[in-house]
């Protein structure tokens, strides 16, 4: 069975609105054909350090002025193994994803990019996260680092 390393990058985005902490999380349809909540990350590329390419995908799948956000902090470096049953000979990929908080500083609202199964975007209140289903369980990261929600 072939193998296969990825490495990609992303964030969990916050805004501050009438006084309350929201984070963004994009509907997307996976490769089942299921909508399910996720936080916008993506590959690396050869040429990028992993703060920048989360900088980049934030932009690119939440339609998002990059300029608009910054970056808090580096949270932490998930690691998982799955069979990409939808690519050729379904191949077992090792994946490293980096996630940064990162504050989104506009009012602009997301245009999420279709064209990569986004079909919608919702901001959740911080302390309703944890009824959420997320891929990726965030209320963990998101209990151990409310301090840095500045």
């Amino acid at each position: 069975m072939a193998r296969q390393y990825e490495k990609s990058s992303g964030g969990i985005v916050y805004r501050k609105k009438d006084n309350k902490i929201e984070i963004l999380l994009l509907k997307w349809t996976n490769s089942r054909n299921n909508e399910e909540y996720v936080i916008p990350k993506w590959h690396i590329e050869d040429w990028e350090i992993a703060k920048d390419a989360a900088i980049r995908e934030i932009g690119e799948e939440a339609g998002l002025n990059t300029k608009d956000l910054e970056v808090i902090k580096f949270i932490t470096k998930l690691n998982y193994t799955f069979t990409a049953g939808y690519l050729k000979n379904n191949p077992v990929i090792d994946k490293d994803v980096y996630l940064f908080l990162v504050r989104y500083n506009w009012t602009e609202l997301p245009v999420v990019q279709k064209e990569e199964r986004f079909v919608w975007y919702e901001w959740v209140d911080i302390n309703k996260i944890k009824q959420i289903p997320i891929k990726f369980d965030l209320y963990p990261i998101v209990s151990r680092n409310k301090t840095y929600f500045i």
